[in-house]
């Protein structure tokens, strides 16, 4: 079974039902394995390698082996809000949000512990961005919104 810290707090059994009818896809440097602005469904657990996540071509963050990518799309069905880029081979496991939800209604203690682990992961992306925000706020340099924008957004 996998080994990735988003899987670590599942036993084989439950990890197994949650990556039942998941897909392992392997990508190439260059590949881009979620794109902004397009339909989400899913998330990616990546199992090796490296990505850059980047808003509007302005680098975002770099994810490696055991992050996830895409999990506001277990969340939520608004577009991809960044693209994903691989930085080398990277290999990644496709888990779609209907399968999460279906186990959710079943009350499967698997899809109760992924979305904790989703929801820890999108709190710490939050805060990482409000540290950005009050790292300009309170040390202004120059056009603080702009670069807010810019960094955030990818837009000015």
């Amino acid at each position: 079974m996998t080994t990735t810290s988003f899987m670590s707090s599942l036993d084989e059994d439950e990890q197994m039902r949650l990556l039942m009818g998941a897909q392992t896809t392997t990508y190439k440097a260059g590949d881009v394995l979620l794109r902004e602005g397009d339909p989400g469904s899913s998330l990616l657990i990546l199992e090796e390698g490296t990505v850059e996540v980047s808003r509007q071509g302005n680098r975002l963050a770099t994810l490696q082996a055991g992050e996830t990518i895409g999990e506001m799309a277990l969340l939520d069905p608004a577009p991809r809000s960044a693209t994903v880029t691989a930085k080398g081979k990277v290999t990644a496991i496709e888990l779609e949000r209907d399968v999460v939800w279906g186990l959710l209604a079943d009350g499967d203690p698997a899809a109760i512990k992924a979305l904790q682990r989703i929801t820890a992961t999108v709190c710490e992306r939050l805060a990482d961005v409000n540290g950005m925000v009050q790292k300009e706020v309170v040390k202004p340099r120059g056009n603080v919104f702009g670069r807010l924008l810019s960094s955030v957004f990818g837009r000015k």
